[in-house]
């Protein structure tokens, strides 16, 4: 058999930047339009073959709590209101603020400020928008590096993903999503988020700026409710089964599995399951891949968040889109490859419509 295929790579690991540059009031809402599209738009798939298990990064940050950081509340800095909406391009944030928890705590050290905004946890992810002022230019697109920990729990955050936009000189505004590996709603946590260094963009010519800019919250999970599922539709050696849907005040989570069957994976290298989701009022709704694991060769469980639900909708319509693939070559170190664009086999295809009447 060939090695298991790899969906995580759908996972952003990586740091996204974008930015807002000031204008006039006559152009800022142009410029606004301009940076939601940027933010829509998506990255290129980068497909290569590993194992499941070696494609999940467990972030363990190796700052100290304790460094020449020093924390203050900051009243006295200047905070944009509602930051999640800088971000909420596609919709997904739109009812994010309302429901988060407003900490205005500052840190300072080397000369930068960050001030942590908003926080809010759904159980599954932990959302944070920080606002950045320092004394030095960092350039139009910086980076930070730092991995959010959940302490005393049993689960534990497996990918990061941040967002920085620049708001005006020398200051940005920022947004971190955490999830955690985990099959169950967690009901509260004590995090831990470290940011480690700095990365000011290449164009300024400055070095990585290390510090200590360290964070410590508890919060609970926002208010859930839980509906078993348990549909799925099949076809061509793919299963999809839709196992619940957890609601939320802003959001609603879908848990799915995916099953392979083995001729499936003996014939294709790269296999991708991806799900449309719409209502019976005829809303498609934005969502972003929370990732997955697996406990087999030919099985892997799925999270997504998707916006608020309409609360006039009364059925959820999940429609599964598999794309099959195969690999262009072998890179050097052994795994296989597809790059962007290429020619080699592919075919692509919808599973039947899952159906779920919502519990209200």
């Amino acid at each position: 058999m060939k090695d298991v295929y790899e969906h995580l790579n759908d996972i952003d690991m990586g740091v996204s930047q974008f930015e807002e540059v000031e204008v006039s009031e006559a152009e800022r809402e142009k410029v606004k339009m301009d940076l939601k599209g940027k933010i829509r738009k998506p990255k290129p798939v980068k497909w290569r073959k590993m194992a499941v298990a070696a494609s999940i990064s467990i972030g363990i940050s190796a700052a100290s709590l304790f460094g020449l950081s020093y924390t203050s509340f900051a009243q006295e800095i200047p905070l944009l209101g509602n930051l999640f909406q800088l971000f909420n391009g596609d919709g997904l944030y739109g009812s994010y603020e309302e429901n988060s928890e407003s900490l205005a705590i500052a840190k300072e050290d080397k000369g930068i400020n960050v001030t942590m905004n908003e926080v809010i946890f759904d159980g599954k992810a932990l959302y944070m928008t920080y606002t950045i002022e320092s004394e030095v230019d960092l350039g139009e697109s910086p980076e930070l590096t730092g991995i959010p920990t959940i302490l005393d729990s049993p689960s534990m955050i497996y990918s990061t993903r941040h967002e920085l936009l620049k708001s005006g000189e020398n200051k940005y505004v920022g947004m971190t999503i955490a999830d955690l590996l985990t099959e169950d709603q967690v009901d509260n946590g004590k995090f831990e988020f470290t940011i480690e260094s700095i990365v000011p963009d290449s164009a300024v010519g400055t070095e990585e700026i290390k510090g200590n800019w360290a964070f410590n919250f508890e919060l609970s999970a926002t208010d859930n409710i839980e509906q078993i599922v348990d549909l799925s539709a099949d076809s061509n050696g793919v299963d999809v089964i839709v196992k619940k849907v957890v609601y939320t005040p802003m959001s609603f989570l879908l848990h799915y599995d995916e099953e392979l069957s083995n001729d499936l994976m003996q014939k294709w290298d790269f296999v991708r399951v991806d799900i449309i989701v719409k209502d019976d009022l005829g809303n498609v709704y934005t969502n972003k891949h929370n990732g997955g694991y697996s406990d087999s060769f030919t099985q892997l469980h799925h999270t997504n968040t998707f916006e608020k639900l309409n609360p006039e909708a009364t059925k959820l319509i999940v429609t599964p889109v598999v794309q099959l693939l195969e690999a262009d070559g072998t890179a050097a170190n052994g795994s296989i490859y597809r790059n962007e664009g290429s020619n080699a086999a592919e075919e692509k295809f919808q599973l039947e419509d899952i159906v779920i009447e919502i519990e209200k």
